[in-house]
């Protein structure tokens, strides 16, 4: 893809948090079915697909309190241009407008951060949804206003307005992430399969908005971003965050009720082992510095435990269901840590949970 030529090339990132938060938004738009694709800074500052209708979409925020966008606003010639150069090309629409092919389905939005001017804000619409027609008076208006306007694929600034949008977003960049916050929420707690804790969350929004949108907006050039490279950047960052990767990618996972049946575990123990574990991973993800590394050492004794364990009942050493897990759990008693009270009997407990609930169930007769 080329850059439209108000674009004037790839940007830095200083001074664009707003635009990048709302990039976020369109990402998760995507992620909910509305785009196939999302690329920034490329022909636009923002550019989403249908399939191959693209929708070229402009942001424009006004910082001082009281002023709005109108009609003659977004249509005026850029003011910092000698007076000969003034001319519709230089205008916000005039910008949105140029430099790019306009097939059948082309859509065009300014999305501005206050509620815009009566005239303008006949082109408003909610995000995800279709605007209103607006008034012969106001289409005229816009049209007079950029006169002049040369087009390519044969199009005029008649076909061009007809097919504007205004999307009115937060005044804020921290109020365009405090909705993109509230819709990252429910993802993060259905990646952990429990609620997650809200440093979390914040971590997630800003790895997403300072690397995955903020670094590729910086590189030379511009890449189309599809559903599933926008999932895979999202679960990078909770395992960056976190530290807990998806097991089994996007399918379901047997739940660790489901693994200790074999193991002759009643349903209400087992719930309240679910519960313990659920527990033990706030706890660990909220820890800090020596107490995380300690949990860290714990996993790994306990993991070969597990690994041991299974190994014997491989080769016949132990059997399945309830002795494999009596061994499990009395090798887990006799950890020197726990038999001297270092790390409480309940605790060392919901770490076994917590691997049992990762790993294959090392219960059955499974290899």
């Amino acid at each position: 893809m080329t850059l439209a030529p108000a674009d004037g090339g790839r940007r830095s990132r200083r001074g664009f948090l707003y635009q990048d938060a709302v990039t976020l938004l369109d990402c998760l738009d995507m992620l909910d079915g509305h785009w196939t694709a999302v690329s920034w800074e490329d022909l636009e500052d923002i550019l989403c697909h249908r399939g191959t209708e693209p929708v070229y979409r402009q942001v424009k925020t006004i910082e001082g309190a009281g002023k709005r966008h109108s009609v003659a606003d977004v249509c005026r010639p850029d003011p910092t241009k000698k007076l000969e150069n003034r001319t519709p090309e230089t205008s916000y629409l005039g910008k949105l407008f140029l430099g790019k092919s306009l097939p059948e389905g082309t859509r065009f939005t300014l999305i501005v951060n206050e509620t815009p001017a009566q005239d303008l804000y006949e082109f408003a619409c909610e995000r995800g949804g279709t605007r209103e027609p607006v008034s012969e008076k106001t289409r005229d208006a816009v049209i007079e206003k950029l006169d002049g306007l040369i087009l390519p694929d044969g199009r005029d600034v008649g076909w061009c307005v007809d097919r504007l949008d205004v999307l009115v977003t937060a005044r804020t960049s921290e109020q365009v992430e405090d909705e993109a916050r509230r819709r990252l929420a429910p993802l993060v707690r259905t990646y952990l399969g429990e609620d997650p804790i809200v440093t979390e969350v914040d971590e997630v929004l800003k790895w997403l908005v300072s690397v995955h949108i903020g670094r590729s907006a910086a590189e030379l050039r511009p890449r189309r971003h599809t559903v599933e490279d926008f999932r895979a950047a999202f679960e990078e960052a909770i395992l960056r965050v976190t530290g807990q990767r998806r097991d089994g990618g996007l399918e379901r996972l047997m739940t660790l009720q489901e693994k200790l049946r074999p193991a002759g575990v009643p349903e209400a123990e087992a719930e309240r082992q679910h519960e313990a574990m659920l527990a033990f991973r706030r706890t660990r993800r909220a820890s800090l510095g020596s107490k995380r590394q300690g949990y860290d050492v714990l996993s790994d004794k306990i993991f070969a435990i597990c690994q041991l364990t299974a190994a014997r009942r491989r080769a016949g050493r132990i059997d399945a269901g309830p002795p494999a897990y009596l061994a499990t759990i009395d090798a887990v008693c006799e950890l020197p840590e726990v038999v001297a009270g270092e790390v409480p009997i309940n605790e060392a407990l919901a770490v076994l949970s917590d691997i049992t609930a990762r790993c294959q169930n090392r219960y059955e007769d499974a290899s």
